[in-house]
């Protein structure tokens, strides 16, 4: 699962402990990407605004059962992404990339309870707190599967397939589009994606379990692990990096083609922040430049100005 950073570390440590300059500091970390998130999703600035002070409280009220199995950023994206569906019941409300935009599905109110049994009769306590517990560590070994597969693509640098693999468990797009967009045949992407839930499944598979013997994990809930944990999103590091571009030619197209093709609302969000900020940054830098230019030459009043010249260019007497 995905680990905090030491500087996250530290900040929630403050937090927890009522920091208030830490809380501010948090706020001020993340509320811009947040606004330009909720502004593009809701029809007011006003719903925007109220939708990200609902998840900032709500973060605060939970902070203490906030385990640090994801990021800050994901957590408080997962919140607001849970806002704005409750209270908009638009497919295009709930969907996490452009793409899914064009399709029909709707993984909001898909059951993805494929990890649980059929519930007995008169399900005791015990049972309940057994499966939920059960469910967990089944999405948590999905999760570090599918982890470890993207991993295995960023290091082989395999930028098509980790491309395919986007599309195919994130977007959830249709084969013939995959083909498509990335200018394959469907039969290699159909092949890949197979490969895939061999690999996914062998990592998830119990010791002394033959993995032919495991079922196949279920795509929705992989789409919904991946969704809520955004596996594949680039570090916002990362996003500056390609603002500047500065990044290696394939991780270049690959991040353009996550912020465009693909069209990671996430991801758009935090870059759009970015690049306000940089401009922000560069008018406060051009206007110091400017004020240091030219306040020597402020009028310093009437005692101190150059005496006129005579008519004609003369000197004055």
């Amino acid at each position: 699962m995905t680990e905090l950073s030491p500087s996250d570390q530290s900040l929630l440590q403050a937090v927890r402990q009522g920091h208030a300059d830490a809380w501010q500091t948090l706020v001020a970390g993340y509320q811009g990407r947040l606004l330009k998130y909720a502004t593009a999703r809701l029809p007011q600035p006003a719903d925007a605004e109220d939708a990200v002070q609902e998840v900032f409280l709500a973060f605060l009220k939970s902070v203490d059962q906030f385990r640090a199995q994801t990021s800050i950023e994901t957590y408080l994206f997962t919140i607001l992404r849970s806002r704005i569906a409750s209270a908009y019941s638009t497919r295009w409300a709930r969907s996490v990339c452009l793409l899914q935009d064009l399709y029909a599905r709707d993984t909001a109110e898909e059951s993805l309870d494929a990890l649980g049994d059929l519930a007995p009769a008169s399900p005791s306590v015990s049972w309940w707190v057994s499966r939920q517990e059960q469910q967990q560590l089944g999405r948590q070994a999905l999760a570090d599967a599918l982890q470890g597969v993207l991993k295995d693509l960023r290091e082989a640098r395999t930028f098509r397939d980790l491309k395919m693999f986007e599309l195919l468990f994130y977007c959830r797009a249709p084969g013939k589009d995959v083909a498509r967009l990335l200018h394959v045949e469907e039969g290699l992407v159909r092949t890949f994606k197979h490969r895939c839930l061999q690999q996914i499944r062998a990592k998830v598979t119990r010791p002394g379990t033959a993995p032919e013997d495991s079922p196949l994990p279920s795509e929705d809930l992989l789409t919904q692990i991946w969704e809520s944990l955004r596996l594949s999103c680039p570090k916002r590091s990362t996003l500056g990096a390609f603002m500047l571009e500065s990044l290696e030619p394939e991780w270049f197209d690959y991040v353009d083609f996550h912020l465009t093709t693909l069209g990671c609302h996430f991801c758009r969000a935090s870059f759009k922040d970015l690049h306000e900020q940089q401009e922000t940054e560069q008018q406060t830098l051009f206007r110091k430049r400017v004020l240091a230019s030219t306040v020597g030459f402020l009028s310093r009043g009437p005692a101190n100005d150059p005496p006129p010249l005579e008519p004609g260019g003369g000197q004055p007497v």
